[in-house]
């Protein structure tokens, strides 16, 4: 491998290196390269092979478990003092002196618990295929803010998901490594015959929408800001390519953490804790239904209850009424499509299960405080996705 130095007064050119790839890494990088005016070259290693002779001032790094990747940094920094930024979770290997930006395990851990908490869940574990160093990490700073928390923390390996209803663990909140465990997670969840959410819900990290959303229950997901990540490790790499020569540098720099964006709610989470099977069955039969004419005995039918006990277990469970479970969640799917979507009220009334535009507005001013074309406009004003109100919690005080 040959490193050549650009000439003076050329653009600095800095190699992102990514064995693996994610998007928002790029696009950090990216935007700190234009403001910076360099000139920025990529590689995607699994496709591209590591460049044999390559004009250069330093390199930003995901190079994941990659050892050829590993061997050519290593080869850079020694032999032709090329400046190195990590963006890494996983264990180092370049040497204590290499600057890392990393996602912020405890702060994720906090985010989870939290999710968890707030949805009635005492029970929280992390769900695991393989014991790597990141799954270690993660579960432990998961374990600690159970305690922290007072709820009974979990250890569930795949293999025991099957056995969480013997030992009376659901509802259970699960969080896994990443998303791409999450989706096996829920595979492992469907061959044990475990509803997920009603008894379990799962909860991955990444926030990768096309395999959160694509999954076999719509996977929710904290979002660790990796366009961040990437922003950062380019600005330190930045100061590194600009510092003299002779400057001392850090023996061995902390890792910068970059705090996670929050929590991205989807399907895999979206239930509240309810320890009662009966109850599960109905709110599972609402949360695929609510948007189809369904009415009250519909919902009676699929659990073994009559209409009058489940309507008192379900008071007693969730605090709220049957009819205004349903009515929240056809108030939050008529938010989505009038918040991203330009159809018509009657459209969205017909969409949502209200059948008719006077229902639909009557009961999304009751839920929300405005009408749904008052709705629209406000969302439009303020150019973000925000709901006026949960409906659940607006609905339950007026019904």
């Amino acid at each position: 491998m040959r490193i050549l130095s650009p000439g003076t007064g050329q653009p600095k050119r800095v190699l992102l290196l990514q064995h693996d790839y994610d998007y928002r890494h790029h696009a950090g990088v990216a935007r700190f390269a234009a403001q910076a005016g360099w000139a920025l070259e990529d590689a995607f290693t699994p496709v591209q092979g590591l460049p044999e002779a390559w004009l250069g001032n330093g390199v930003i790094s995901c190079r994941g478990s990659s050892h050829a990747t590993l061997d050519w940094l290593r080869k850079a920094r020694q032999d032709h003092n090329v400046p190195v930024v990590e963006i890494a979770d996983n264990a180092g290997g370049l040497g204590g002196d290499v600057p890392r930006v990393m996602t912020d395990d405890q702060r994720i851990a906090q985010l989870a618990a939290e999710h968890f908490a707030t949805r009635g869940y005492d029970n929280i574990g992390f769900a695991w295929e393989f014991d790597s160093p990141l799954a270690r990490r993660r579960r432990a700073a998961l374990a600690g803010e159970a305690a922290a928390r007072g709820l009974r923390f979990w250890d569930v390996p795949f293999e025991r998901i099957a056995q969480l209803r013997a030992q009376e663990a659901f509802p259970i909140g699960l969080l896994t490594e990443s998303d791409l465990v999450a989706v096996r997670a829920l595979r492992a969840c469907a061959d044990a015959a475990v509803p997920v959410p009603e008894r379990v819900a799962v909860l991955g990290i990444d926030n990768f929408t096309w395999r959160c959303e694509a999954a076999s229950v719509p996977l929710s997901s904290v979002d660790p800001d990796y366009e961040r990540a990437g922003y950062e490790a380019a600005a330190i790499l930045n100061r590194l390519m600009n510092a003299p020569q002779d400057a001392a540098a850090p023996e061995e720099p902390d890792p910068v953490r970059v705090p996670p964006l929050g929590v991205v709610e989807r399907e895999s989470t979206r239930m509240l804790a309810v320890r009662d099977e009966e109850v599960a069955k109905a709110l599972r039969f609402i949360a695929h239904n609510a948007q189809r004419p369904v009415g009250l005995r519909d919902v009676a039918q699929v659990t073994d209850l009559s209409l009058r006990r489940l309507q008192g277990r379900f008071k007693a469970q969730l605090g709220h009424t049957i009819l205004q479970e349903i009515n929240g969640r056809r108030v939050e799917r008529a938010q989505e499509l009038l918040r991203e979507t330009a159809k018509k009220v009657r459209v969205v009334a017909a969409e949502c299960g209200f059948g008719n535009s006077m229902r639909l507005i009557r009961i999304f001013k009751q839920y929300t405080g405005v009408s749904p074309m008052a709705f629209r406009k406000q969302v439009a004003r303020e150019g973000e996705e925000r709901p006026v109100e949960n409906a659940h919690d607006r609905g339950a005080r007026q019904e």
